[in-house]
């Protein structure tokens, strides 16, 4: 579902270099159970150089990072919680611009005191979320899908595409500094 606007050619087109190399494809930094395929970015699992170590440093603080960010979202906001499967994305994407923008808010009227606050635990915050339907249907260029879902899934860019990102860590951050 995460790509689903990719697949049927909805989302809106990207295009980024990395060293020399074009790509058309997001990613997500993540970790090792998910398949060789350019959409993710995995850490080196066997360290062998000084830039692999680098990488796997830099891939981690910004996974932590984003595991912390949506950890402390979820903590204030129970509509979070829930299971999203069966709402609309537009909606989700809403519900989580909405929260981040109120968590800014907070933070800025409340300073660092917004902080030190505790759970409110309650069934009866999130048990009245009605669930939408999902919605479905097919793409409307069959050929255009398959094209798209191979380029995600094409496990030669994936490692061209990880092996120029550890390049560029490098290039701009060097070695691992004790």
């Amino acid at each position: 579902m995460l790509f689903n606007d990719q697949l049927e050619g909805r989302a809106p087109p990207i295009t980024y270099q990395v060293k020399n190399a074009y790509y058309t494809n997001e990613y997500y930094l993540t970790d090792n159970i998910y398949a060789n395929w350019p959409i993710f970015v995995k850490s080196p699992t066997h360290l062998m150089d000084a830039k692999s170590k680098k990488f796997k440093v830099m891939q981690k603080a910004t996974r932590k990072d984003t595991e912390q960010t949506f950890g402390v979202l979820q903590a204030r906001w129970a509509i979070i919680k829930e299971p999203a499967r069966l709402w609309h994305k537009e909606e989700l994407s809403d519900i989580i611009f909405t929260c981040i923008i109120l968590h800014n808010m907070i933070i800025e009227d409340e300073g660092e005191h917004a902080m030190k606050w505790e759970e409110e635990v309650s069934d009866e915050a999130s048990s009245s979320l009605a669930a939408a339907h999902p919605r479905t249907g097919a793409p409307s260029e069959f050929r255009a899908f398959v094209a798209r879902q191979a380029s995600m899934r094409d496990a030669e860019m994936h490692a061209r595409l990880t092996l120029d990102l550890k390049e560029h860590i490098w290039s701009c951050f060097g070695p691992i500094k004790p």
